[in-house]
């Protein structure tokens, strides 16, 4: 009997991915189609190995995963009937899929391995799979749905409706367009009117879409919102420089709460903490700015602060946290490092990594700033006045911004330079705010050398500076250049840098697209462009105000 249980357990413990019933909270289907026959459709080697490779991280995940491959129309119905009966009781449920699809119809569909390429209106429903339907079919009321789609969405018709008269302005097969779903949240791998790649670099055994999904899910604690962006930025650059390339994933939804694929880890607060502000006799030195990755005396010796002080967060803190884990990152500040410090600080302060805890953001940046360290001094200054400052907290987050700024850290700078036009801290100062700005851009800081080209003088050589950030593969470069042009009334000379940083997920160049689609300013005017892009921007939590004003109206 002993011998039997050991070898039904070897092979319960061999089993594919994906085979097992489904159990728990959080399940996902997954569907790949490779094997298409090549004559019909172009057959996409990495489909399957791409479900392969997701299955087997998710699992890990805690996410309980199914598998379809290579399935034709009826075995898709079957898997869907299976799949809603064991998923009845979940409060996720993701779908991914890679293959062929298209849009017709106001619908978007996915190519079974037995559909034509050429089919009648009427027979849509018999040939191809709604994923909205499939949506539909496998999602329990009030769950949370995430949609994966890898799939091209270039704008040669999939599929040929033979009954359609596209002549007499009839609508025939589109790109994958948007679905429509309740609370989620849908991850296209490529943008509108773009390839997605089915392996990269060449030889690639899966795509960079599921190589960047899988990737980045080794980092726990990341709120879906900047997993979807680091995920984004890994495709983009895996595929710059390529022939078909960038590859632009971008995302959209509506959700209310915090969604973490891999949970935040539960890290305890140390008594000291708790306390206030921990006295250090010898506070250790910042960062050297050589580039020492992961050396035995500090491990965060390859962050240096000019790197702190023109990189974006999300993206600097899913790099650090996929090299080292929370807990440890947390230890070296409880130790006294001021970098770690601030790291963990922004860390509580949005729930980035770690669970949200403001309280505890403060104590760490508290301890950060007290070591005189510039980038813990700009990121307590930044809280300080985003949540609710008295008149003591603004002038405190002022001495913060001087400190840090006098020390040369450019993101500070910036910051205080803004500040400084809004009138944050007494009448507007703009002479002190242009010097600050371009102190900062000359260390390479993109706000600030945006910020300059509001100033005459300085237009001219900093649109240049950003031109040069975008040709280097910056896709913030081409953000900024749209920005600029839009605020300048020559957006018809950026409007390709507004499309690609758009599709790179800027919201602010989301909504000036859509506003230029909606009054065809540098692009012929339509009116469904214009909705597509103005949903996007407004997904995005971090759209202005001013931006969401203009694109008011747009898109119902």
């Amino acid at each position: 009997m002993a011998a039997l249980f050991g070898a039904l357990t070897a092979s319960a413990q061999t089993s594919p991915c994906g085979d097992a019933p489904l159990r728990g909270d959080r399940v996902a289907l997954l569907i790949g189609n490779s094997a298409y026959n090549d004559w019909e459709w172009p057959s996409l080697k990495n489909a399957v190995n791409d479900i392969d490779h997701v299955c087997a991280a998710f699992q890990k995940a805690g996410i309980a995963p199914r598998i379809v491959r290579n399935a034709d129309m009826g075995a898709l119905d079957a898997a869907l009937t299976r799949f809603a009966a064991e998923a009845a009781g979940a409060k996720s449920v993701i779908l991914y899929y890679a293959g062929h699809g298209f849009e017709y119809g106001g619908r978007n569909w996915l190519v079974p391995m037995d559909a034509p390429p050429a089919t009648r209106r009427a027979d849509i429903e018999k040939r191809y799979l709604s994923i909205e339907a499939a949506v539909e079919r496998i999602v329990p009321d009030g769950a949370f749905t995430l949609v994966f789609v890898d799939a091209c969405r270039t704008a040669e018709p999939v599929v040929r409706i033979a009954d359609v008269d596209t002549a007499r302005g009839e609508a025939g097969s589109a790109p994958l367009g948007l679905l429509d779903i309740a609370q989620g949240a849908v991850f296209y791998s490529t943008a509108k009117g773009r390839p997605a790649l089915d392996f990269a670099p060449p030889g690639s055994p899966v795509s960079p879409f599921a190589a960047a999904v899988v990737k980045e899910l080794a980092i726990p604690g990341l709120e879906i919102g900047d997993y979807f962006k680091v995920v984004s930025r890994e495709v983009y650059k895996r595929t710059h420089g390529m022939e078909l390339g960038p590859q632009q994933p971008f995302h959209y939804g509506s959700w209310f709460e915090d969604y973490y694929l891999v949970a935040p880890p539960e890290i305890p607060v140390r008594a000291a903490l708790t306390g206030g502000i921990r006295p250090l006799a010898a506070p250790p030195p910042p960062p050297s700015t050589a580039a020492v990755r992961g050396t035995a005396a500090d491990p965060l010796a390859d962050i240096s602060l000019d790197r702190l002080a023109i990189e974006d967060e999300p993206v600097l803190i899913a790099d650090v946290l996929s090299r080292h884990p929370a807990a440890k990152l947390v230890a070296l500040a409880d130790g006294g490092h001021p970098l770690a410090q601030q790291l963990v600080g922004y860390m509580f302060s949005l729930g980035v990594g770690v669970k949200k805890d403001v309280a505890r953001a403060r104590a760490y940046l508290e301890q950060s700033a007290a070591q005189g360290f510039p980038a813990g001094q700009q990121e307590l200054a930044y809280l300080l006045l985003e949540n609710d400052p008295s008149p003591a907290d603004v002038k405190r987050a002022y001495d913060l911004y001087v400190a840090a700024s006098n020390a040369g850290f450019s993101k500070a700078k910036t910051h205080l330079a803004y500040q400084l036009t809004a009138g944050r801290f007494g009448p507007p100062d703009f002479a002190r705010s242009q010097a600050l700005y371009a102190e900062a851009a000359e260390k390479g800081h993109p706000a600030a050398i945006f910020a300059l080209t509001f100033f005459p003088d300085t237009r001219a050589a900093n649109l240049a500076r950003l031109r040069a950030l975008a040709d280097a593969g910056n896709p913030e470069g081409n953000h900024w250049l749209c920005e600029a042009h839009f605020a300048d009334k020559t957006l018809a000379a950026a409007i390709e840098d507004c499309a690609l940083a758009a599709r790179a997920g800027f919201a602010g160049s989301r909504a000036i697209l859509a506003h230029a689609y909606a009054k065809g300013t540098g692009v012929a005017a339509d009116a469904r462009e214009a909705a597509h892009w103005a949903r996007l921007a407004r997904d995005l939590p971090e759209l202005r105000k001013d931006q969401r004003e203009l694109i008011a109206g747009i898109g119902g």
